[in-house]
C-alpha cells in the first residue's frame, strides 16, 4: 500500500468514526426530565428525540414547539379500564369539536396497529381520526416523557411546555375542560 492509499484509508476511517459518534449522539438526545418528580417532561421544545410510530410506518418526533395545544394520552390495551377511559376521551373530543388549536395524540403501548385496531373493534370504539393513535412498542418514549401509569394524560401548551397532567384516569367531561383551558391560556405546571 502506498502513502496515498494509506492516507485515504485513514481519512475514511476517521470519517466513519466521526459519523458513528454523531449518530450515537443523535440517538442519545432526550429532553431533560425529572425522574424524582411525579410529573411528565416539562418542555417538549428542549430538543432531543421522543419517537413514536405512526400508522403510515413513519416515525414521528414529539419534540418541538407544536404551535397548538398537544394532548398526549397514554394507554395500553392490556389495561381493563383503558376502553372506558378512551370512550370518555372520544366524547370529550366530540364536545370540543374540530378546534385547530388542539391536537390529540393517543400513545398505545402496544406492538402493532392490528392488535390495537382489534381491541378498538372489540370495545366498540371508533376514532374520529385514526391517525391520532401512535405506537410506542418499546415503551422508550413513554419512559422518556416520564409517564409512570398505564393511563395518563399530559396537556402541553402551544410553546411545548407542560401545562397540566392527569395521573391515572381522567374525568373527561368534568376535569378535562379545566386542563384544556389552562393549556389554551398558555399556563404551565411550574
Amino acid at each position: 500500500m502506498n502513502t496515498n492509499q494509506r492516507r485515504t484509508v485513514l481519512g475514511l476511517a476517521i470519517l466513519a468514526a466521526g459519523a458513528l459518534a454523531a449518530y450515537s449522539y443523535y440517538l442519545s438526545l432526550v429532553p431533560a426530565s425529572h425522574p424524582d418528580h411525579d410529573h411528565g417532561i416539562l418542555n417538549l421544545d428542549a430538543g432531543g428525540r421522543l419517537m413514536v410510530e405512526t400508522r403510515s410506518g413513519k416515525p414521528r418526533n414529539l419534540v418541538g414547539r407544536p404551535g397548538h395545544v398537544l394532548v398526549v394520552h397514554f394507554f395500553s390495551t392490556a389495561v381493563p379500564e383503558a376502553a372506558d377511559e378512551l370512550r370518555g376521551l372520544l366524547r370529550f373530543q366530540q364536545n370540543v369539536g374540530a378546534d385547530g388549536r388542539v391536537e390529540f395524540v393517543l400513545v398505545a403501548q402496544d406492538r402493532d396497529f392490528g392488535a390495537v385496531d382489534a381491541w378498538l373493534a372489540r370495545n366498540g370504539l371508533q376514532l374520529p381520526t385514526p391517525g391520532e393513535i401512535v405506537l410506542d412498542p418499546s415503551g422508550d418514549t413513554t419512559q422518556k416523557l416520564n409517564s409512570k401509569r398505564p393511563m395518563e394524560t399530559m396537556f402541553f401548551n402551544a410553546e411545548g411546555k407542560l401545562s397540566s397532567q392527569a395521573r391515572g384516569r381522567l374525568d373527561w367531561l368534568g376535569a378535562a375542560p379545566g386542563h384544556l383551558s389552562q393549556a389554551l391560556g398558555g399556563g404551565t405546571i411550574e
